[in-house]
């Protein structure tokens, strides 16, 4: 399933795209495990919660449409993230049917809406249109971006729970020495394709960073 199962994965918050594009570098190089293959039913149940994160390439693992069996409500855009917020059911404001809407998270899927970062944090504060079903009570949050690199892309999918946040429960990818002590140089990214790309400058060494 994974890389490396020896390695530890990092379990906690991913708050910025330097904070993805970390973890996405550390996963390429082994710090962290990748996905090589589709979760079955029995790991979705147990390893997808508050705190996951999952990075994997379609190359590797043949996953083209991630999957994990929630329902989720219609994308909005966070800064270079797709944000979605878990529901309990999808209701169609053509009539009384009501239909699950896919816990499919497909890399390519268009952005849907925008919203603005305070967002980021805490979910959504609203239900949006008719076609959204009701935001589950302490559900989870899920957070992705794709990322290219040397003409691979590479997804990181992220879940939380706001309470969480608040709370402070889940750390950032600083709290790990071995991801923070790579260095990531910034020319391995195609930063042109971010929506806000991250800045360069050039750290204490002389080598370029992103902040």
């Amino acid at each position: 399933m994974t890389s490396n199962p020896d390695v530890p994965p990092f379990t906690g918050y991913v708050e910025t795209t330097v904070n993805a594009l970390r973890l996405i570098h550390a996963a390429r190089q082994g710090v962290i495990p990748r996905i090589t293959r589709r979760l079955n039913d029995s790991e979705r149940r147990t390893m997808i919660k508050s705190g996951a994160v999952f990075v994997f390439s379609v190359e590797e693992s043949g996953i083209k449409r991630w999957t994990d069996g929630l329902l989720w409500s219609p994308s909005r855009i966070v800064g270079n993230f797709l944000v979605y917020r878990e529901i309990n059911e999808r209701t169609s404001s053509r009539g009384a049917s009501k239909k699950p809407y896919p816990g499919d998270e497909s890399p390519t899927r268009a952005l849907v809406r925008r919203s603005s970062p305070d967002q980021m944090t805490v979910g959504f504060k609203g239900h949006g249109g008719s076609d959204t079903g009701t935001f589950k009570a302490g559900g989870l949050i899920k957070k992705t971006i794709t990322v290219t690199i040397e003409g691979s892309d590479l997804h990181l999918i992220s879940y939380y729970t706001s309470d969480d946040i608040r709370s402070g429960k889940l750390k950032r990818p600083s709290t790990r020495a071995d991801i923070m002590s790579l260095y990531m140089p910034p020319h391995i990214f195609r930063l042109t394709n971010f929506r806000v790309p991250p800045k360069v400058e050039i750290g204490p060494d002389g080598k370029p960073r992103l902040v």
